[in-house]
């Protein structure tokens, strides 16, 4: 290792030891790089069984305030030119940091994501997409790889690995930490673009990510939670007051999920509302942050957004799905400029 590394890899660890040795040995690249962990449970043993494995690995011990706050952690630590966040759950392809930093030099203005793959082999995602009602989803999900094109342009790059200068990390002041789980991905993304700077995804760097669609009482409150907070702070007012019909829509599709799984689901819903009523000083304040450094319009992220409910990743019978689909897509496209014709 070299006293100024090319590249500096961040994995944050929460009991993942059983995953890190899955992951730690896949890491290779032909430049010089550096591994950080930040180590979110410094009383699980992880941390001492990687400096034992792993002496040259810099270990991190931090408090458990979410995975954006602990990548920042790493960040900071940071000496390489590059920065690269990791998911500990992820497994290298040959090859695939050396992809990535070459795009990255290519394209010093953008967040780079790799082709996530699935353990068996199908896509995991080219990056992430987003509704205009702020659902994000994997893009590209279960479809077969293809490096046709290499280079792909998806509206979110996924937090499971996302590569950049250190000067792009700067500009952007890394993650939201406030987020703690889930969609800090997502708001770096869209902040990212509002500013100029473009996402891309390079389909020759794979990486498999052991991914399973879990949606759980407590994920569905981060995810609800942290939807609202990034359609707060992203749109302009202009926009939220176009989108109220599709948002008001989307609200009451969601109290119809939480009311089909039960008490613990309805329960969560709650606590989104109470959050953003005790926290809107939070989000206030990054919204006026967020409009104020903006230099690209709504109707520019509208453009590459979906218009149709991810039906496909939750609806079981595809033929039902498709046709729901259809028709979500015929009636968010009228509020979005998108006018989709039903066939």
């Amino acid at each position: 290792m070299t006293l100024f590394p090319t590249l500096s890899v961040i994995i944050v660890s929460y009991h993942s030891q059983s995953d890190l040795e899955r992951c730690l040995p896949s890491i290779h690249c032909s430049s010089p790089f550096e591994v950080i962990i930040v180590d979110n449970d410094p009383a699980d043993g992880t941390g001492e069984w990687i400096q034992h494995h792993y002496p040259e690995i810099q270990v991190i011990p931090s408090s458990n305030n979410g995975y954006g706050a602990a990548c920042n952690t790493g960040m900071e630590a940071s000496r390489g030119d590059y920065w690269c966040v990791l998911n500990p759950d992820t497994v290298l392809w040959p090859g695939a940091l050396d992809a990535m930093l070459e795009t990255a030099r290519q394209n010093y203005k953008a967040l780079v994501t790799p082709a996530l793959m699935q353990p068996s082999g199908s896509v995991n995602a080219y990056g992430n997409a987003m509704h205009i009602t702020g659902i994000t989803t994997c893009s590209h999900l279960g479809d077969s790889w293809s490096d046709t094109p290499r280079l792909r342009s998806p509206l979110l790059a996924s937090g499971a690995a996302i590569m950049a200068t250190r000067a792009v990390w700067k500009k952007l002041d890394g993650f939201d930490s406030s987020y703690f789980l889930y969609m800090e991905d997502a708001d770096l993304s869209l902040r990212a673009r509002l500013q100029g700077f473009a996402i891309v995804c390079d389909t020759h760097a794979r990486i498999t990510h052991d991914y399973t669609l879990n949606l759980t009482p407590e994920k569905f409150y981060w995810l609800e939670r942290n939807r609202w907070r990034t359609v707060l702070t992203t749109y302009s007012t202009g926009t939220l007051i176009k989108l109220t019909i599709p948002l008001l829509v989307t609200e009451a599709a969601t109290w119809f999920y939480a009311l089909t799984k039960g008490r613990r689901y309805l329960s969560a819903h709650i606590r989104v509302y109470m959050w953003l009523v005790r926290h809107r000083a939070v989000w206030r304040t990054k919204r006026s942050a967020v409009q104020r450094q903006r230099t690209v319009p709504d109707a520019a992220l509208l453009a590459s957004m979906e218009t149709a409910y991810p039906l496909g990743q939750l609806v079981s019978s595809q033929r039902l799905a498709q046709r729901l689909s259809r028709w979500s897509s015929w009636f968010f496209g009228w509020f979005s400029g998108k006018k989709v014709v039903l066939r």
